[in-house]
């Protein structure tokens, strides 16, 4: 039994270790990545022309779908109302048609 525990120890030591630098790797491929670098910039300024910038860049990048996918949205919301149509001059009927 006490070699059973002296193992699981060293194993969960082991995983330990490996989960610490396996964080630690991953923060640092993510901080040399150009792709990433520039993504998380798109994200903060979230405007139609970062996503767009993002786009012209990596058009089959990793966040490409979700880059156009916001491109789309934020466009929408963007857009310039339509003008009004003529005035109706007053006291005359206005065709609905």
């Amino acid at each position: 039994m006490e070699r059973f525990r002296t193992v699981y120890a060293a194993l969960r030591a082991l995983l330990a270790l490996g989960v610490a630098h396996g964080a630690a790797g991953s923060a640092r491929a993510q901080s040399t990545d150009p792709e990433r670098q520039l993504w998380d910039s798109v994200v903060r300024e979230a405007t139609p022309e970062a996503f767009q910038r993002y786009l012209d860049q990596y058009p089959l990048g990793r966040y490409a779908t979700e880059a156009f996918r916001q491109l789309i949205a934020r466009s929408l919301d963007s857009s310039v109302e339509p003008a009004a149509g003529p005035a109706a001059e007053p006291g005359r009927a206005q065709d609905l048609y």
